[in-house]
């Protein structure tokens, strides 16, 4: 388990105060925070055994389409001669729409960590994405520039990055293929899958990986392939119990070896904190129910009607209540009526006027989803926004 990048407060705020003040920030802010307490067993590059204590907090906040992303973690050894080691990382990111099917993506990362020894590491990343929607799912590719620094050193960091994602019922999946190059000497890349599957307040999640390219055995080891297996399970809405173990790569922008883990910790989910800037009400959401407890909405459509109005319709059997909000609405929840000859069939007519617009749809007062049949807007940083096109 590396460490997780951490760099100087100035250098770091610097770059995301940037990338946020160039949007307009939307009516609805929403913010989530959680804590991680856990142990775990490490072998670093086969060679060397030791454990770990460690608390991990995060914050999440999505502003609409703006989206930051913080965590940071402190790590007591408790092998002989201890000794202990803070990281952190902050990362955001802005989408943009650019047509029906393709919207861009801006962001930004920034982090590294402290250890007792005296040893530091630090990364910052500047990224782009292109995003393409398809019926399950999207095609992406970008870039990042940037530096990584260590050993009193720091090296210029390029890295590509093409891939897909997918979503199937309970299941979904990412591949993407990322060279890398480090300074002009290293030049490697990393091909990852990873698979996840959600049901009854149970979450496992697979990762595989692949290297190809220089053997990197200068920093102490030359394996190639890794994977991993993380299973989550919801003992009450706010507490999991989240065990993972496998292998992982060494990180030559930082100089980690590479290594093998097993880890035990509890989550603790600390809420949700939804402000809607326009009547100016914080609101304190409970968690949502598993997915699998909620009826979805499995069918949706948004047609403009002669009167200049656009009319929204979903299917969700079994729903008491289905909710949309998007720009057009100030991201105010409105209501959609089911039809009492119809069962499941909800629909309401709402004036939008031609254009481009971000949306989303809930059931039963629960998350918000990207409806069935729209571009979905997301990003590795957790931001999830349909793109609605009204002709």
């Amino acid at each position: 388990m590396k460490a997780v990048p951490f760099l100087p407060a100035a250098s770091l705020w610097g770059a995301l105060v940037a990338l946020l003040l160039s949007a307009q920030i939307g009516e609805t802010q929403e913010i989530q925070t959680s804590v991680a307490v856990g142990a775990a067993a490490l072998r670093y590059a086969d060679t060397l055994s030791t454990g770990t204590i460690s608390v991990t907090p995060r914050l999440f906040g999505d502003w609409n389409a703006i989206s930051l992303d913080a965590s940071g973690s402190y790590s007591q050894f408790t092998s002989r001669g201890g000794g202990s080691s803070v990281q952190g990382a902050v990362s955001a990111s802005r989408l943009f729409a650019l047509t029906s099917t393709v919207a861009g993506e801006l962001g930004g990362f920034a982090g590294g960590s402290s250890h007792n020894d005296g040893t530091r590491t630090g990364e910052m990343l500047a990224n782009g994405r292109l995003h393409f929607g398809r019926s399950i799912g999207e095609l992406f590719t970008g870039g990042s520039a940037g530096r990584a620094c260590y050993g009193g050193s720091c090296q210029r960091l390029l890295l590509g990055e093409v891939g897909g994602s997918f979503q199937a019922g309970p299941s979904s999946g990412i591949v993407s293929f990322s060279p890398t190059m480090v300074s002009d000497s290293l030049k490697y890349t990393d091909g990852q899958g990873t698979f996840t599957w959600n049901a009854d307040r149970t979450e496992i999640t697979a990762q595989l990986g692949h290297r190809f390219g220089d053997q990197l055995t200068a920093l102490g080891t030359d394996t190639r392939t890794w994977a991993s297996l993380t299973a989550t399970r919801w003992i009450v809405p706010r507490i999991a119990v989240v065990g993972s173990g496998g292998t992982y790569p060494i990180d030559p922008t930082q100089g980690f070896p590479g290594g093998r883990f097993a880890s035990l910790a509890v989550l603790i989910n600390t809420g949700t904190l939804r402000h809607d800037r326009s009547i100016g009400v914080d609101q304190r959401a409970e968690p949502a129910r598993p997915d699998d407890a909620v009826p979805k909405v499995i069918a949706f459509n948004a047609g403009r009607t002669q009167g200049g109005t656009v009319r929204f319709e979903a299917t969700a059997s079994g729903a008491t209540q289905v909710d949309i909000a998007g720009d057009f609405t100030s991201w105010e929840p409105v209501a959609m009526k089911e039809d009492p000859a119809h069962p499941g069939s909800w629909s309401v007519a709402l004036p939008v006027q031609r254009g481009k617009y971000q949306m989303n749809i809930r059931v039963n007062g629960n998350r918000w989803t990207v409806p069935p049949g729209l571009l979905p807007l997301s990003d590795e940083f957790g931001g999830n926004v349909g793109l609605l096109v009204v002709e």
